[in-house]
């Protein structure tokens, strides 16, 4: 309960940091200053620190990095309402909030897929050196992989996405990640595909258990949240 309320009061000095900067973001857009724009800068380096060290206080990685994309997108939310798109702040705080994003997704993702995701990644490193020689027929391997995959994965997604949706403050930002993790997790499936298609996992009886890639894409999208 402690750890509730000081994060409510963090969010209290986060939202109160982007609402004045959006102010003075706005009034330097009219009557440009250089002094107020370095002033800007080096506040919003400060406030960056100061999330990450607030941040630090979680346990987890995962725990962390809702910290840190519910506050980026609390501050961004707050400085677009008057501040350009284009300005430095807005643009800061986007870059922010889009690779914490893309850190998150990968973090959800390993749970309950980790196994194929390191097995697509390893294979598809050897391919591209063009080391095709050094795959290894580990028919063990690839058929727990594939079977696996078949049996959890609509499961996984749905507590994935309950998940998500718990985890964050803005609705529009909760569905957006959710599509993003289950783009991300689309395109690492193919990539199963194509590695299998590869010698010496071609030859295989277990790839005919394989989930049709369009199926994948429809029953995914089944599953994707509505506004």
């Amino acid at each position: 309960l402690l750890l509730l309320l000081l994060l409510l009061l963090l969010m209290q000095i986060t939202r109160r940091y982007a609402e004045f900067s959006s102010a003075i973001v706005s009034i330097n857009q009219t009557f440009p200053s250089e002094r107020t724009h370095t002033l800007l800068g080096q506040l919003q380096v400060e406030v960056e620190n100061f999330v990450l060290k607030m941040a630090a206080e979680f346990p987890s990685r995962k725990d962390q990095l809702i910290f840190l994309i519910n506050n980026y997108d609390m501050m961004l939310s707050v400085l677009m309402e008057r501040a350009a798109d284009d300005s430095k702040e807005v643009e800061g705080f986007q870059q922010l909030l889009h690779a914490r994003t893309q850190e998150f997704i990968e973090e959800i993702l390993s749970p309950p897929f980790g196994g194929m995701i390191a097995f697509v990644k390893e294979s598809e490193a050897l391919i591209e050196r063009g080391q095709l020689d050094r795959l290894k027929n580990d028919e063990v391997r690839v058929t727990q992989l594939v079977r696996g995959f078949s049996s959890s994965w609509k499961q996984a997604v749905e507590s994935l996405s309950q998940d998500v949706m718990r985890s964050f403050t803005n609705f529009k930002n909760g569905t957006g990640i959710i599509q993003g993790a289950l783009t991300q997790l689309i395109q690492y499936y193919h990539g199963f595909h194509k590695v299998l298609s590869q010698p010496p996992y071609r030859g295989l009886a277990v790839r005919s258990e394989l989930i049709n890639l369009h199926h994948l894409m429809v029953e995914v999208k089944k599953h994707k949240p509505n506004f």
